[in-house]
């Protein structure tokens, strides 16, 4: 039996009024109006409008809602995907995602992975790129509170813990480079991996850029795949978790990264 996802609409309209101008507050009441009247159709009309003058994971968490409730999974899972994007710490949209994958035809179970592997994965996927620079900038300034603290100290009663000093120095400044390259590598990661998702129920994976070419495998409707190659608008090398790879249409793919 499919599984119910019970959607809450998050713009509310005290949010909305909050960060919306004039021109765009009527657009925003249609869309929720159409999805509080379960006129899904119309709602993501309004949404994709509002998309062309600026996206917010609100906005793409509610299109992927709407297009959930139109029975649409890999749009769904598409939105949802470009709203973690946006804000990868909101358990809505984790939450959604992985009740979403519970529908997925295609199903791979993952080798464990080691601990500190799966954590450091784990952060990836759940902080925004800012917050570790935002860490490291914070613990630079208490460095340079605490090297200047030491100093003053010294000039006023002539003692130096210097050995503390350098200690505590060491540690902070291997935790401001570590915070740096964690955000250095996921921000790589994100501008070298392009994600996007099977978009028809099903789709056929070909060996070669032709549609007469033999077929690999065959992926389905929410299956997320990563963008290899791409030739122009019209064809894309995928892997499919690293171990199938093949050419598929760019018509059945929606592209997470803009």
């Amino acid at each position: 039996m499919k599984r119910i996802i019970i959607m809450t609409i998050l713009l509310t309209l005290s949010v909305l009024f909050a960060k919306t101008d004039m021109r765009r507050e009527p657009l925003f009441k249609q869309g929720i109006s159409a999805y509080v009247n379960e006129d899904y159709a119309k709602a993501q009309m309004v949404f994709h409008q509002l998309e062309r003058d600026g996206a917010s994971w609100e906005l793409y968490y509610n299109l992927g809602n709407a297009y959930y409730r139109d029975g649409k999974l890999g749009h769904a899972i598409q939105y949802w995907e470009k709203a973690k994007m946006l804000a990868p710490s909101q358990k809505d949209i984790h939450h959604n995602l992985s009740l979403a994958q519970q529908e997925l035809i295609d199903k791979v179970v993952l080798p464990d992975m080691f601990p500190l592997f799966r954590w450091y994965r784990n952060m990836q996927e759940y902080l925004p790129v800012q917050l570790p620079v935002m860490i490291g900038g914070i613990l630079l300034i208490f460095l340079t509170l605490t090297i200047g603290y030491a100093r003053i100290n010294m000039r006023r009663t002539g003692t130096f813990s210097r050995n503390g000093v350098i200690s505590l120095s060491v540690i902070l400044v291997s935790l401001i480079l570590v915070l740096n390259l964690v955000a250095f590598d996921t921000e790589m990661k994100r501008q070298k991996e392009i994600y996007a998702v099977i978009l028809d129920r099903t789709v056929n994976i070909l060996s070669a850029p032709v549609q007469e070419s033999p077929v690999l495998f065959v992926l389905h409707e929410g299956s997320k795949v990563r963008i290899n190659k791409q030739i122009e608008d019209e064809w894309a090398n995928i892997s499919y978790f690293d171990d199938k790879i093949g050419w598929i249409n760019m018509k059945s793919l929606g592209k997470i990264q803009p």
